[in-house]
Parts: structure tokens; sequence; C-alpha cells
């Protein structure tokens, strides 16, 4: 009985540092996490088309993007810090779009205008599918 409880108390407080790392270690889905700065437009089996509004001076927490196309609605400076501490700024064009294999990131609207983009998230196919 003694080693029964053993055995579950340590299957319980693994399960529950496993759960722990997960939700930390991983990043989450930037429309769930973030609803005040990313809003669903279009959503379908192909893509999820967002609405991607950063005011000046806001930070958006660690979240992720699969394969996406950014296309900046506004000129802006960001600070990006990806999950091993590193952080780049990127001063972002109204109007160039570019292509990205997709990325875990938080950010930072370090300018002095709103980052305002239109994200297109692209979701896996197999070949053959329409």
């Amino acid at each position: 009985m003694r080693a029964f409880a053993a055995f579950a108390l340590g299957v319980s407080v693994t399960a529950g540092l496993w759960l722990f790392a997960m939700k930390a270690g991983v990043a989450q889905d930037p429309v769930k996490e973030n609803p005040e700065f990313f809003k669903v437009l279009l959503e379908n089996d192909r893509v999820r088309v967002i609405d991607d509004l950063v005011p000046a001076g806001a930070k958006v927490a660690m979240h992720s993007h699969a394969a996406y196309v950014v296309y900046p609605l506004s000129s802006y400076r960001m600070k990006f810090t990806f999950p091993d501490g590193t952080t780049r700024v990127v001063d972002v064009q109204e109007g160039t779009a570019r292509y990205s294999t997709g990325i875990v990131h938080a950010e930072e609207n370090i300018g002095t205008t709103d980052g305002h983009a239109l994200l297109v998230e692209l979701k896996t196919q197999q070949c053959g599918q329409q």
C-alpha cells in the first residue's frame, strides 16, 4: 500500500511538472493569448488571416506562428525576443510583404507608431488536396 501511495504521488508530481513545463516552454497561439492584439478575419482548412495591431509601447507575450505571409499596413519599429533570449530590432516598412517558415517570439513595439499588419498563416496540406 505504501509503495502504491509513493508511486501515485510520483505520477502526480511528474504530471504537474510536465504540464507546467508545457505551459512555460511552448509558445502559445497569439489569438488565444493576446486577443487585444490579434483578431481572426478568416479561417478555413488552408489559411488563417489575422489582423495584427500592436500599439506603440505595447508588449506581446511569447507566441508562435505557423508558416505565414505578413503584409504591413503601417510602418513601425518592433523588438522581437526569441526563446533563447536573443533579440532583434526590425524597422518594418508599410507594404513590404514577406514570408516566414514559422516563428516563436515575443514582441515589443518600441516605435512611436502603431504596428499594424495582416498575417496569413498557412496550414499544411498533402499533395493532391484541393
